[in-house]
């Protein structure tokens, strides 16, 4: 039953996924973007570990699973936040510096020599046989990331102290942040060999970013005018 877990993540993530896409579709709105595919990635990491811990691991798998659920999401998702809450000139500078991060970890992951005695692990560690700056790219990208999607949350409810029409920003915002606490937690059981345990916190984690991308994405309502 090991594979049941995972497949709910899978089948979770990607309908987030594209009711977030859908948004995107009819309000054009670029964080809807960023978190579709944040979302996306979250599925395309999720069923890479279902068949992973179903069939058993191979070299692509794998990666395919560290490209998506272990550097490239928390990056992207937060490349959400920055859409709703920086100013262009921020914006621009992380969508840049984004696009490097994505195609050097992906260059060098998919240049990464990795074996079938490395993934004889229920859930294999990459740290044990990974090259450094693919693990590198990891830590520095969830990192960053977190702190982003956070600080987002934090810099949202600040607003809220003289802007109170933000606050379906600051919920959503603050719900994200909890989603990929989730995630990363499940993350630590991955490292205990428990693959049960983060699929568990892969499909609560994305389910919470969805509220928040749905609350987030409310219309903003004009300040109310303030009486003479």
């Amino acid at each position: 039953m090991h594979w049941l877990f995972p497949a709910v993540a899978t089948a979770a993530s990607a309908a987030f996924a594209i009711a977030v896409l859908r948004q995107y579709a009819a309000r054009r709105r670029t964080h809807q973007l960023a978190w579709g595919v944040s979302l996306a990635m979250f599925a395309l990491a999720s069923l890479a570990l279902t068949i992973g811990v179903t069939a058993g691991w191979t070299p692509v798998g794998f990666k395919v699973y560290y490209l998506f659920g272990a550097m490239l999401n928390v990056p992207w998702l937060a490349l959400g936040t920055v859409s709703l809450l920086a100013r262009p000139l921020a914006r621009r500078a992380y969508q840049a510096g984004l696009v490097l991060f994505t195609a050097a970890g992906t260059v060098l992951l998919a240049l990464a020599e990795v074996a079938g005695p490395d993934l004889t692990a229920r859930v294999p560690e990459g740290k044990a046989f990974l090259p450094v700056p693919v693990r590198v790219l990891a830590v520095l990208g969830n990192t960053v990331g977190t702190l982003v999607v956070v600080g987002g949350a934090v810099a949202s409810g600040l607003a809220l102290r003289h802007r109170r029409q933000l606050r379906p920003r600051f919920e959503g915002n603050l719900l994200i942040a909890l989603g990929v606490l989730l995630a990363a937690g499940g993350g630590v059981f991955a490292f205990l060999d428990r693959s049960d345990k983060l699929a568990v916190g892969l499909a609560l984690g994305a389910s919470v970013m969805y509220l928040g991308f749905r609350r987030a994405s409310a219309p903003v309502q004009p300040a109310a005018p303030v009486p003479p």
